[in-house]
């Protein structure tokens, strides 16, 4: 429960909101058990024909009665005593004496009272009945509007706490290493930020609302079933030990289970993702029923999970009830034998009261143990939610809370205004121990120059980009701006110096505009309109319903594939970057129009270091240098003019490519 705790201390601030739902709980545990105090009087009309001026009345004769019996009694025994010198007939006379003083402390209680019942009270048993209902009518009309207002409390506080860490977390995504993000998955951080924040609201909900009011109500209850009878109270106590050992039995099995659930979310999740990303895959090879079984199977299995959840919740209602029934079982017969033979003593020698309890105080015991029944039955559904909302904060503060292996070192240094060049000294990266991608890599690029690197896949030629990116770190070796490593640098500060176009160009859902702009916070209209003309967008724009303002899709399905390049490349030259990064960036554009595009970056490209990531000849027409990668290898390295200049050296390199 220790990361269910971290978010009820985020939830913390909201202070005013807890407090009131703090106060709503306790008025409502209150008038829950002076509701059921209704039960006295009623009985006491119904079956003794009292108001409540007669019956103070006859409570203080008897009360007389009783202490001049008391006193007679004591005479008796006093005058056997001395007689008999029998430990036992003093005892005797002991417990009279502690019988005198409770009646004795009974009477005054009644004699205090009297005056306030014969000024206030109703006068006839019906007039004292109506009374009853309608303190029972109004303290139920007050219950509800406190049960109106602790609802909409337990909402602010679990919705404003989940708000929050929402926020927190999906921050704490967005900066997390790219390879945890590989190794957690698209669907798993889907389900921690939407279905785990579910489940911690409710879970939040149910802490700030029945978990507080729930045991203030059956408090309340058992303090005044303690005032009658403390020592009766605790018998039919007895039980709760082993009542909360299968409760925490209970809990720790459906904690599993539900690890085990949002794990199968999961891969409900992964599953619905992989088939609409690729649903023209799925449609071309006639996988329908492929994917169909697959997503029978894992709902299957999320099915299987459910229902062992819910015969563990199932459980914890039948296991409170049985406990309660047990419990009431053990005072009625405890009690019904003290009122019974007018006892004191259980065996003797068990003191369960100073005087021997009523039938109508029983009764009123009996319906107190009720009353905090009703909510320790409650409290079992409590459980599951709790239990659940726990399950979803362990797995976020698991996922999430691990310190990125990518991240900014103590004392940054700023990164250089690049001006003299980018250097890879003898590095080394593995995405899998003992499997390298990169090795022995030594390579320096001039400022302003621009650099094609080619090799076919798997060779590391994205995977150097990422290094340079800081998406991963070298196991080994450096990677340097103007001299300088940047591991010593903000990855932010690092990136905002650098611009990256890939062959599946990623756009969002908004208008052409909108995306074009992304590249650039505030950027102006006649900044996006020149980015623009450089990537040519502005060629197709006509062909589009609204022109700028026509609305993508989600991920630019209502572009083609070439025209989302456009809007990549556009939104690259936008950021303005001294260091430009263009990965199979034409490869989807048609060689007419890549030509002039091509002819455009020329210009563009001039006084930046850029990269040119490719398999195809004809964008080597940017490149100053051509480097040739093989398993993590740089394997040729020269001038493209050196490279064309002999047509066979020129085939070989893409030859190997290939």
């Amino acid at each position: 429960m220790k990361p269910f705790l971290r978010a009820i201390k985020q939830s913390l601030k909201y202070r005013w909101s807890i407090a009131g739902a703090f106060l709503c709980s306790f008025l409502i545990a209150i008038i829950w058990s002076a509701s059921i105090t209704t039960v006295f009087p009623i009985v006491k009309i119904v079956l003794e024909d009292e108001t409540a001026i007669t019956w103070v009345d006859k409570s203080i004769r008897n009360g007389e009665v009783s202490l001049r019996t008391l006193d007679e009694e004591i005479v008796e025994l006093s005058a056997e005593l001395k007689q008999t010198n029998d430990p036992v007939v003093q005892n005797r006379i002991e417990l009279k004496r502690d019988r005198i003083k409770a009646e004795e402390k009974t009477l005054q209680w009644f004699r205090d009272v009297q005056p306030y019942v014969t000024k206030y009270a109703p006068q006839s048993p019906f007039q004292t009945l109506c009374y009853a209902l309608g303190w029972l009518l109004i303290v139920s009309v007050v219950k509800g509007v406190l049960l109106v207002f602790s609802a909409i409390l337990d909402a602010r506080v679990a919705e404003r706490t989940v708000y929050d860490m929402r926020r927190i977390f999906y921050r704490k995504a967005l900066e997390l290493d790219q390879r945890r993000i590989d190794n957690i998955g698209t669907s798993n951080m889907m389900t921690q930020l939407s279905y785990n924040m579910m489940m911690i609201s409710s879970g939040l909900r149910m802490f700030y609302g029945k978990c507080f009011r729930e045991p203030l109500k059956m408090i309340s209850c058992l303090v005044f079933a303690a005032m009658i009878s403390t020592p009766l109270l605790l018998i039919s106590m007895i039980i709760v030990p082993a009542g909360a050992f299968l409760i925490h039995s209970v809990s720790r099995r459906m904690k599993k289970s539900t690890q085990v659930e949002m794990a199968g979310i999961g891969e409900v999740f992964r599953t619905l993702i992989e088939t609409f990303k690729a649903v023209k895959t799925v449609r071309i090879f006639n996988r329908e029923r492929t994917e169909r079984h697959r997503f029978k199977k894992n709902a299957r299995t999320l099915y299987d999970m459910q229902i062992r959840i819910a015969l563990y919740d199932s459980l914890l209602r039948p296991i409170t009830e049985v406990l309660s029934i047990i419990s009431i079982s053990l005072s009625m017969l405890v009690g019904a034998y003290l009122v019974l033979n007018q006892e004191t003593h259980l065996f003797g020698f068990i003191k369960i009261s100073d005087s021997p309890i009523s039938p109508t105080m029983l009764l009123l015991f009996y319906s107190m143990l009720a009353g905090a029944a009703d909510p320790a039955r409650k409290m079992s559904e409590i459980v599951n939610v709790i239990v659940r909302g726990g399950t979803a904060c362990d797995n976020l503060y698991r996922s999430f809370d691990p310190l990125p292996l990518v991240s900014a070192p103590e004392n940054p240094i700023p990164v250089p205004d690049h001006k003299h060049e980018i250097r890879f000294e003898n590095v080394f990266f593995a995405y899998l121990p003992r499997q390298p991608v990169v090795k022995r890599i030594e390579l320096r690029i001039p400022f302003g120059q621009t650099v094609a690197i080619v090799g076919g896949n798997g060779s590391g030629k994205s995977t150097l980009m990422n290094l340079l990116a800081r998406f991963y770190d070298p196991h080994n070796g450096r990677v340097l701006i103007d001299g300088k490593d940047i591991r010593q640098m903000r990855p932010k500060q690092v990136r905002n110096k650098m611009a990256w176009v890939t062959q599946s160009s990623v756009l969002f859902n908004g208008t052409l505009w909108d995306n074009v702009g992304y590249g650039k916070a505030h950027a102006t209209d006649e900044e996006i309109m020149a980015a623009i003309e450089v990537a040519h967008v502005d060629r197709f724009v006509d062909s589009l319903a609204d022109g700028y303002q026509t609305n993508v899709g989600d991920d630019g399905s209502s572009l083609s594939a070439g025209q989302r390049q456009r809007v990549a490349l556009a939104r690259a030259v936008l950021s303005d970057p001294q260091i430009l990064i263009l990965d199979e960036a034409t490869s989807q554009i048609d060689g007419h129009s890549e030509g002039q595009i091509l002819e455009s970056l020329r210009e563009f490209i001039k006084s930046r270091t850029t990269f040119v990531v490719t398999h195809r000849p004809s964008s080597l027409k940017l490149a100053d240098r051509v480097i040739v990668m093989e398993l993590g290898e740089i394997v040729h390295d020269s001038s493209v003019a050196a490279a064309a200049a002999d047509s066979q050296q020129f085939q070989q390199l893409f030859s190997r490519v290939a």
